[in-house]
């Protein structure tokens, strides 16, 4: 549902400013949670690990604690200062990026990522529901929108700022610095990456809380699973979808840049500038794009209408899908990358969007919660995991890797446009019949 009463209410620049240093917070996470991407074959060989190992930090190891600790965190974020509680887990899961430096073998390392995925687990829920109360229905999607570019800079940043500060590292910029000189190029990464968070948590305590539109309270759990199946279960599809999406995105994300290393002969640095040029491009098109269509939308034909370009930004995925089983060369595997990341981002930006206007407000931090669950245990759980055992199982060759890769994510995006098909299509029909709802 739609809070029609908010329609006259003003961006502020405390909401702007606020979504500045959200998008910073969300930059960070992103950038601790996958920069182990860049440095997979150090990691492996440094702890003498399986490929399989690896895949477990990457994925599993994060995952599972993510998805675990963000519904109670959705929870909590619909009843206590959202704004403290993101600064606890951003002090926290940059810690843990700074002792995943430090691990001494896989289970410390393991244990340092269920840390990380710990303190994240509170970001992306407590902020999505801070944005909203900042903002008017008209310009949620744009605001919502400039919040995950944090994910797009985070992901990209991690494989190029990543590339770039591991090449720093092994020319020895940093052989001066006491604590870290000593240690693996590898270790360094990790260390420096978890050092920023410390800095920009005293600039979160510079915004302010504000004000729960509407809200009555937290709401029992029983009224929690009648809206996620209300409207042709509309929110429930989107999480769905959300996690079908995640499988293809950290199958991707994961391997692309250990695929352009082995198979196309790139360093660590061309790999990172290749993907997160790609990602970096794309999803900044598609955060602000996606975010202020679905709001043009919505101020037409009202929000409902904003379910319609889910299937566009699907097929634009699937698109991306079928070009990286066909990539030839190292150039067009990151042009199918970017072609999936713009479908995949633009459904995500939209798709919190719809979320957030489908349910009260008393409940918008624990759907978001939910989504991101399903997302962590589906796509970050299974994503990076399947890519070694489908390369190994079901091919052979060199162009094992990438042809799992390939499969993983059409199969990923085909099941998110037959998920969220039926409500869709609807709602298109209902476009066709209605016509123009305002023109505010």
């Amino acid at each position: 549902m739609i809070d029609e009463t908010d329609h006259d209410a003003e961006s502020s620049a405390a909401g702007w400013r606020a979504v500045a240093l959200l998008c910073a917070a969300l930059l960070l996470s992103l950038t601790d949670r996958l920069i182990i991407n860049l440095v997979v074959d150090p990691i492996r060989s440094d702890l003498r690990l399986t490929d399989f190992d690896v895949s477990l930090l990457q994925g599993a190891g994060f995952a599972v604690i993510f998805a675990l600790a963000g519904l109670p965190a959705g929870r909590l974020a619909d009843r206590v200062n959202r704004r403290n509680l993101i600064a606890g887990g951003l002090a926290l899961w940059s810690a843990a990026t700074i002792a995943c430096g430090l691990a001494g073998d896989f289970w410390s390392f393991l244990s340092a990522r269920v840390a990380v995925g710990l303190g994240e687990a509170a970001l992306v829920p407590a902020a999505a529901s801070f944005i909203i109360d900042c903002f008017s229905p008209r310009r949620r999607g744009l605001a919502l929108g400039v919040f995950s570019l944090g994910a797009t800079f985070g992901a990209g940043g991690a494989l190029f700022i990543g590339g770039v500060l591991l090449g720093w590292i092994q020319a020895g910029w940093f052989a001066w610095a006491p604590g870290i000189a000593a240690l693996a190029p590898w270790r360094q990464l990790l260390v420096l990456a978890g050092a920023p968070g410390f800095v920009l948590l005293p600039l979160l305590f510079l915004i302010r809380e504000p004000v729960r539109r509407h809200s009555a309270g937290l709401i029992a759990v029983s009224a929690v699973l009648g809206r996620l199946i209300a409207d042709n279960a509309m929110v429930l599809r989107v999480c769905l979808v959300k996690g079908a999406l995640g499988v293809g995105d950290y199958a991707l994300i994961a391997w692309l840049p250990a695929l352009l290393q082995r198979g196309h002969g790139m360093t660590s640095l061309e790999a990172g500038g290749l993907v997160g040029l790609s990602l970096t491009a794309s999803g900044v098109v598609a955060s602000l794009a996606g975010g202020a269509l679905s709001d043009r939308f919505a101020r037409r034909w009202g929000a409902p209408s904003r379910t319609a370009l889910l299937l566009a930004c699907y097929l634009l995925a699937l698109v991306g899908a079928i070009s990286t089983l066909a990539a030839q060369t190292g150039g067009q595997i990151a042009l199918a990358f970017a072609v999936w990341a713009l479908g995949s981002i633009s459904g995500y930006v939209i798709g919190h969007v719809v979320m957030q206007e489908s349910v009260p407000n008393e409940m918008r931090a624990t759907t978001v919660a939910l989504s991101l669950a399903v997302t962590a245990l589906v796509g970050i759980g299974l994503g990076p995991t399947l890519v070694p055992l489908v390369a190994e199982r079901v091919f052979s060759g060199e162009a094992a890797l990438q042809s799992a890769m390939g499969v993983i994510s059409l199969g990923a995006a085909l099941v998110a446009l037959l998920v969220i098909w039926p409500p869709a299509v609807e709602r298109l029909v209902a476009l066709r019949t209605s016509g123009p709802a305002r023109s505010d």
